[in-house]
C-alpha cells in the first residue's frame, strides 16, 4: 500500500472514530438529562384570576443604581462639546493619508523606465537591443 493510500485510510478511520465517539457522548448526555431531570418541561398554568409577574427574581437595586449612574454620566458627556472628537470628519472629507500612500506605492514607476521601441530599427538602436 502506498503512503498516500495509507494516509487516506488513516484519515477516514480517524474521522469515523471521532464522529462515533462524539455521537456516544451526545447520547450519554441525552440519557443522563432524561434520568436526572428535576423540573417539568410544561410550564405551570395560571389560575384565571392570577396575573403573570414580569420577573420572578428579586430585583437588585444596587446594580440598577450603578447602571443608571453610568447611563446618566454618558448622556451628560455626550451633551458636552468637548466630548466631540470629530473622528468622522476626515472620512467625510475624502481619502486619508494612508490611502494616498497606498495609491502611490501601487503606481508603476513608468517615469524611470526607458520608452518602449515599436520598430525593429528602434530596438537595435537602444542600449537594451545591443546585447
Amino acid at each position: 500500500m502506498s503512503a498516500v493510500v495509507q494516509g487516506i485510510v488513516l484519515l477516514v478511520v480517524g474521522m469515523a472514530f471521532l464522529f462515533a465517539s462524539m455521537g456516544v457522548i451526545i447520547l450519554a448526555m441525552i440519557v443522563l438529562e432524561r434520568l436526572f431531570r428535576t423540573r417539568k418541561l410544561v410550564p405551570e398554568e395560571l389560575e384565571p384570576g392570577e396575573r403573570e409577574t414580569v420577573s420572578r427574581h428579586e430585583r437588585d437595586t444596587a446594580d440598577e443604581e450603578v447602571v443608571a449612574a453610568i447611563a446618566l454620566a454618558l448622556a451628560h458627556l455626550r451633551s458636552l462639546d468637548i466630548a466631540r472628537s470629530g473622528l468622522g470628519t476626515a472620512l467625510e472629507a475624502g481619502h486619508g493619508s494612508w490611502w494616498t500612500i497606498g495609491q502611490v506605492r501601487q503606481r508603476p514607476l513608468t517615469v524611470l523606465s526607458p520608452p518602449k521601441a515599436s520598430t525593429p530599427s528602434e530596438i537595435s538602436s537602444t542600449p537594451q537591443g545591443r546585447r
